[in-house]
């Protein structure tokens, strides 16, 4: 294995600590991992020492509190200074030292009490902060970060890392964008670093030299009047003095440029490493440099480190979709590590649901539960009716615990809805994994039977049946909706459509198809009754998608709080306000919804012993569902 990506296994020495690989797991979201408790769960261990076990060089924790626990109802606030909140703590540092991997801690630079580093700032991008610091609350600031870090350095923890980027308030003082100061803090390059700076050498003089110090920053915030590359690396060469190594990071936690700060499907693959290499090959940078965003392979990493692009890569959204990443990479098979989809539901899980979740891994939250599940006692004959998400996952899972698996499927390939992202650019990552669940059925035990719509008399040999009979676009009651083609049916198709495009619909599926069509050069026009778009859509992505329909204004208008009363071959009618409009039209697309298919799938209840429904055909929502119920389902078999 050694030989294969010899550059990101590649052992480093940082602040007298030996770092066994390039590997850095980032911090993440896992605030569904604690009830409020000023110290770790044991679930939250879990998360941050499956990461070391998984093979990382340095894992990076997050909760811990600058200048004590404050719970504000949703987030981890870790307490440092009472001595026996620290005991979980220890813990933690212990179970990752015990797989070989260092450990970090992550600082967030919030300033207390909502302040910003001036008036009219907003904190992350969701409220407006409360003004602009005095210096009396910057000095205490400055205080509570390094008696933190000191007391990590207690604990055990071999490093920190200081967050000053994406926006938060300790990063505003660095951005011209933010940092409206007038006394020494603001202005200049030098000024607007100094605050930063402060709080970085007083925590190096509160921990020594011997304890590793990365500084995250953002290389680029990408807004007009914002930290561009060239003021990037002003500022890098400024804060590198006492830092061990410098994470170059990207964009503004707003809905802006949330998509730049955690790429997603509207940007190419690893869209950030540009400013990493530009840090590391200016000659103005003397510490080691950190990429993120959206790495999600050993073979990625290795070539960006053999390229000279950065010396270390940190990931996350990646691992949290397949854990095994790194052995599955360095053992060659990249095929068989679930791909992330960038969907944001990680992130989002501390607003949805209240669970921590990934789309594509349903394991993510409940793996100390699935310890307790013991193998089958009996392999039982199993067959799966549907070959989308749901039914694979329930096909490959129940073939991995032993069972005798069918799965039968009408159309004459896989992939049930999933198929549509193929055709759609910015769903490029939701292709792949629709890809990856159909090598991996191809490659197990599962007998596949294509072009084959099975009735339930035909399976009554079987001992379990797993219906995964997907949903059905609803048809609204529109007067002419005949002349009116489904979303779901023009993928592929699309230039069967004419050049002005009325797309009715604008739920999360409705937006995005609007965006597809409009990035293909069509005049869209989106209609919705309520007065909110994507409101069926995750928070983080919710915000992208928006964003991104945003940029194609000249040929994207969205009309809401109107209702569409009639669909003639070339136009749209709808009411507003009483008032009737017609919207002339090439051509219009349906998307209001889907049906599921439950009474398909009913019709099998009673055949056998055994017996399940799952993904759409239950209840039409994101691949997530479909891919938990039909996983769930299987281990119960």
């Amino acid at each position: 294995m050694s030989n294969l990506f010899p550059n990101v296994i590649s052992p480093i020495r940082i602040a007298g600590h030996l770092l066994k690989n390039r590997i850095i797991t980032a911090p993440t979201t896992m605030h569904t991992a604690s009830n409020g408790e000023p110290y770790p769960t044991e679930l939250g261990i879990r998360i941050f020492e499956a990461r070391a076990k998984a093979g990382a060089g340095l894992v990076t924790c997050a909760g811990a509190e600058i200048g004590g626990a404050r719970n504000d109802g949703v987030h981890c606030s870790w307490d440092v200074n009472i001595p026996n909140h620290r005991n979980r703590l220890c813990d933690l540092v212990e179970r990752i030292h015990l797989h070989g991997a260092k450990c970090s801690m992550e600082l967030i630079g919030f300033l207390p009490d909502g302040w910003t580093v001036s008036d009219g700032c907003s904190i992350m991008g969701w409220s407006m902060g409360r003004g602009e610091a005095p210096r009396s609350v910057l000095d205490k600031f400055k205080q509570d970060c390094a008696e933190t870090a000191a007391a990590l350095k207690d604990i055990g923890f071999d490093g920190i890392l200081l967050h000053i980027g994406h926006s938060i308030p300790l990063a505003q003082f660095l951005s011209p964008l933010t940092n409206k100061r007038t006394d020494e803090y603001g202005g200049c390059t030098e000024n607007r670093c100094r605050f930063p700076k402060e709080v970085l050498d007083g925590v190096r003089a509160a921990i020594g030299k011997d304890m590793i110090i990365e500084v995250r920053m953002s290389g680029s915030e990408f807004a007009q009047g914002a930290i561009d590359l060239d003021e990037g690396l002003r500022i890098g060469e400024i804060l590198q003095e006492n830092a061990d190594i410098l994470q170059v990071s990207a964009g503004m936690h707003n809905p802006d440029f949330m998509t730049v700060t955690h790429p997603c499907g509207f940007l190419p693959p690893m869209p950030n490493v540009f400013l990493a290499e530009a840090f590391k090959k200016s000659g103005r940078i003397n510490i080691p440099i950190s990429t993120i965003g959206g790495i999600g392979s050993v073979a990625d990493a290795d070539a960006i480190i053999a390229a000279g692009k950065a010396d270390f890569v940190v990931m996350v959204r990646a691992l949290i979709a397949d854990i095994d990443l790194i052995k599955k990479g360095l053992e060659g098979r990249q095929e068989d590590v679930t791909p992330c989809i960038k969907c944001m539901r990680c992130h989002d899980s501390d607003n949805y649901a209240q669970h921590m979740q990934c789309a594509v891994n349903p394991r993510v939250g409940i793996e100390h539960v699935l310890e307790r599940f013991d193998a089958p006692t009996r392999h039982k004959t199993v067959a799966v009716i549907g070959g989308g998400p749901a039914g694979m996952t329930a096909a490959l899972t129940a073939a991995d615990r032993g069972h005798n698996v069918t799965l039968f499927e009408r159309d004459d390939t896989l992939g049930g809805k999933l198929k549509f992202a193929a055709h759609v650019s910015f769903k490029y990552p939701l292709a792949a994994y629709k890809d990856f669940l159909v090598r991996q059925v191809e490659k197990s035990t599962v007998n596949v039977k294509l072009r084959t719509e099975v009735k339930p008399e035909v399976l009554a040999k079987f001992d379990a049946i797993v219906a995964a009979v997907g949903a059905e676009p609803l048809i609204p009651p529109i007067p002419g909706v005949n002349n009116a083609k489904k979303a779901i049916d023009i993928y592929g198709a699309e230039s069967n459509l004419g050049q002005n495009v009325a797309v009715i619909g604008g739920g999360e599926i409705g937006c995005e198809t609007a965006l597809h069509l409009a990035g293909l050069g069509k005049n869209v026009t989106l209609i919705e009754m309520q007065d909110r778009l994507a409101p069926d859509a995750s928070k983080t992505h919710r915000d992208e998608l928006l964003t991104e329909m945003k940029k194609q204004a000249d040929n994207l208008t969205c009309i809401l709080s109107v209702r569409c009363t009639a669909i003639a071959a070339d136009s749209v009618t709808y009411d507003a306000e009483g008032k009737s409009v017609v919207l002339p039209a090439d051509s219009v697309v349906i998307s209001v919804g889907m049906r599921p298919l439950t009474e398909t799938a009913d019709r099998f209840i009673g055949v056998t012993d055994e017996f399940a429904e799952v993904g759409d055909c239950v209840k039409a929502r994101t691949v997530e569902w479909a891919v938990k119920e039909g996983f769930y389902t299987a281990m119960n078999l």
